[in-house]
C-alpha cells in the first residue's frame, strides 16, 4: 500500500469541515505494511486539522515511534489495541461529531434509523472508563469485539459515553463512511424526536 499520509490530509479536513469532530480532539490513523500513521496530539486545537505530511507520527505495530515531528496522540493506546485485536482493521477513526455527541453526553446508544445504517446495528456504549488509558483501550476493543463478524464486510463502530466515537473500517474510507452514517442517523433521532414534540403541541386532541 501506499503512504497514507495524503489520504489522511483530506479525510481530516473533510471531518472537520463537516462538523464530524470538533478542535477538541480526535484522532485518525491507517495501518499499512506493519506500520501505523497517526494524527498528532493537538490536532484540533492547534491546527484546526490543517495538518502536514510530517506532522503524522508513524510508529510500529508495538507503538515504536518511527518518524514525525508531532507529540504522539494521547489514545494512541487505543488505536494500538483495536489493530492489535482486529488483524482485518486499516483505519480507525475517533471523532466528537455535533449530533452523535448528544448521545455519547447522554450516554444512550445510536441505533438504525434507515436503509443506510442498518448494517451496523445499534452503536452501543462502552464502559465508562478513564479518557486516554489503557483502559479505555480494552473497554473500546470489548465493546468492538460484539461486532467482529460485521468487519468482514463494513466498518463497526461504538460511543464512549461523554467522550465521542470510534469507527473502525477496513481502510480509512470505510471508516469515513461509518462515521458520516451515524453522524446521519443522530441528526435523524433528534430531529424525529423534535418533530413529535411539534405534533404533540399542534395536535392535543391525539394526547392520551
Amino acid at each position: 500500500m501506499s503512504d497514507p499520509r495524503s489520504e489522511l490530509i483530506e479525510i481530516c479536513r473533510l471531518v472537520y469541515g463537516r462538523r464530524l469532530t470538533d478542535s477538541a480532539g480526535g484522532n485518525m490513523s491507517v495501518r499499512s505494511d506493519g506500520l501505523v500513521y497517526m494524527t498528532p496530539r493537538y490536532s484540533g486545537s492547534k491546527r484546526r486539522w490543517q495538518l502536514k505530511p510530517e506532522e503524522f507520527i508513524v510508529t510500529t505495530e508495538a507503538g515504536e515511534v518511527q518518524e514525525g515531528e508531532g507529540e504522539l496522540s494521547r489514545e494512541s493506546k487505543m488505536h494500538l489495541a483495536i489493530y492489535r485485536a482486529f488483524p482485518e482493521a486499516g483505519a480507525v477513526v475517533h471523532a466528537h461529531p455535533f449530533h452523535v455527541m448528544v448521545f455519547a453526553s447522554a450516554e444512550r446508544p445510536i441505533p438504525p434509523t434507515s436503509e443506510q445504517t442498518d448494517k451496523f446495528g445499534e452503536i452501543e456504549l462502552t464502559d465508562q472508563v478513564k479518557a486516554h488509558s489503557q483502559a479505555l483501550a480494552d473497554a473500546v476493543v470489548v465493546a468492538l469485539d460484539r461486532k467482529r463478524e460485521n468487519l468482514a464486510k463494513n466498518a463497526i463502530a461504538c460511543l464512549i459515553p461523554r467522550h465521542g466515537i470510534v469507527c473502525v473500517g477496513r481502510d480509512l474510507s470505510d471508516a469515513y463512511d461509518c462515521l458520516e452514517r451515524i453522524e446521519g442517523s443522530a441528526h435523524i433521532l433528534i430531529a424525529r424526536a423534535a418533530l413529535e414534540c411539534l405534533d404533540y403541541h399542534r395536535h392535543p386532541e391525539h394526547r392520551d
